[in-house]
């Protein structure tokens, strides 16, 4: 093995403090962690040409692996496409190590004749275009989720990517927390499972959907987008219930697929996608899942993740950094950070890339589960359906007003006790629903939904 240098001067754009692990950047207001390039290694010395398609949000938690990874030695950061970033501080400092900026992506894949991957971190509505022609240009992706919004640009992205060089930024499944669930599972300490439990409220305001064009849109200029909490911010959670079903599944690959799903969609918001969702799957197994996911809460109610077995449960909590089970041989972990998970899917990624075997990394197909979910819930809901305003409060914050349901906090921890759904707890303004067929939504359209 190799190592990087032992010290290296890390860009000015990286933000060494707040919560460790947290890469949703200026979506959520999160700032990342500071890498040290000496302590990556990488079991070749020749380093991979990549370049970033996207430089603003997320983008800066990417400039920052790759920058990290550009001085330990393991990639050649060689350039950047985006024609809106502002900051001349980073760009000056990327320049000087030789990384190239380009205001057309479609320009850098013409002129960067070496360059080997790419990541993709540009908005929703863009992934599918973007992504087909970096595969088109023979080029390794590594694509930000959610990968596409509609499952049939999914799997022609699947079609699309004969070599399988594509993988996704779920990152989540990286989470040490999920991994002991996941051990708590297989050593068969839960007994047969049989459901998966997950709830969060994170409250989002006004510079929020302030931030981008395309925030809490279901469409824009005639690309879908679907942006909400459980296919934007919080849709690694569904993801991970897809990885968890899945060791139930006989045969089955890395990640489970729904055959059915219900789902419930609801806007405090006046925006045209939704701000609250309620959905159930089951899958072949008998494995069910159960996740509601919210911005329109007054107060944070971090992430949490239950599997359920007929001996037990394991549960992660605190967005991830706390894990705690009904087994009493388990040791409940206290609070404690954990590793930058960007950069945890890029060591595995750079692993795949040099022909290694990567155990967690999300590729197209295994994102199957996920889309079909999000599908399903919406034609399940029959669209979105308005929260009336007798229900609705706005609450002053330093992003803006949040549009509070009144109760709604409440509701989500009651369903995650109970696994049921919004209407399924008398919830006055919820509607119930019918669960769909995972095998039915390939013809899916948001067009005559949107304003």
């Amino acid at each position: 093995m190799v190592s990087g240098p032992a010290s290296a001067r890390q860009p000015n754009f990286i933000t060494p403090s707040g919560p460790p692990g947290c890469i949703e950047c200026a979506e959520n207001g999160l700032t990342f962690l500071s890498v040290k390039p000496s302590q990556i290694r990488f079991m070749s010395t020749e380093p991979i040409s990549f370049g970033l398609i996207g430089a603003g949000g997320i983008g800066r938690a990417h400039i920052a692996a790759l920058h990290a990874l550009h001085s330990a030695g393991g990639v050649r950061f060689t350039a950047v496409a985006d024609p809106f970033f502002t900051d001349a501080a980073a760009r000056q400092e990327l320049e000087a190590l030789g990384v190239r900026w380009y205001g057309d992506y479609k320009e850098m894949l013409r002129q960067e004749k070496g360059l080997e991957a790419v990541t993709i971190a540009t908005p929703i509505p863009l992934h599918f275009s973007m992504a087909s022609a970096c595969i088109e240009h023979g080029l390794f992706v590594l694509l930000e989720k959610p990968p596409a919004p509609l499952i049939g640009q999914l799997d022609k992205l699947i079609g699309l990517d004969r070599e399988v060089r594509v993988a996704i930024n779920f990152q989540n499944v990286h989470l040490p927390a999920l991994q002991r669930i996941r051990r708590s599972i297989v050593d068969g300490k839960l007994g047969k499972l049989t459901e998966i439990r997950i709830v969060a409220g994170w409250p989002r305001g006004d510079s929020y959907y302030a931030r981008a064009k395309w925030a809490g849109r279901l469409t824009l200029d005639g690309e879908p987008v679907f942006d909400g909490p459980a296919t934007n911010a919080l849709a690694h959670q569904i993801h991970n219930a897809m990885y968890l079903a899945a060791l139930a599944e006989p045969g089955g690959g890395p990640f489970a697929e729904p055959i059915e799903i219900q789902g419930e969609l609801y806007r405090a918001r006046r925006i045209e996608s939704y701000d609250v969702a309620s959905l159930r799957g089951w899958f072949g197994s008998g494995v069910t899942f159960t996740a509601t996911l919210a911005h329109a809460v007054r107060e944070n109610l971090p992430f949490k993740v239950e599997a359920r077995g007929t001996a037990g449960w394991a549960r992660l909590s605190g967005d991830g950094r706390v894990f705690e089970s009904s087994i009493p041989e388990e040791k409940i972990e206290p609070e404690t950070p954990f590793p930058d998970l960007v950069l945890e899917v890029y060591k595995q990624f750079l692993d795949s890339i040099r022909g290694g075997q990567t155990a967690l990394l999300t590729r197209l197909r295994d994102a199957r589960g996920y889309v079909l979910a999000t599908n399903g819930m919406w034609l399940s809901s029959g669209g979105i359906h308005d929260i009336d305003s007798q229900w609705l409060r706005p609450h002053q914050t330093d992003g803006g007003a949040v549009i509070e349901v009144l109760g709604l906090s409440d509701r989500l921890n009651e369903g995650f006790a109970a696994g049921k759904l919004l209407s399924e707890l008398d919830t006055p303004w919820a509607r119930s629903t019918q669960p769909v067929s995972a095998s039915n939504l390939g013809n899916i359209s948001f067009a005559e939904h949107s304003k």
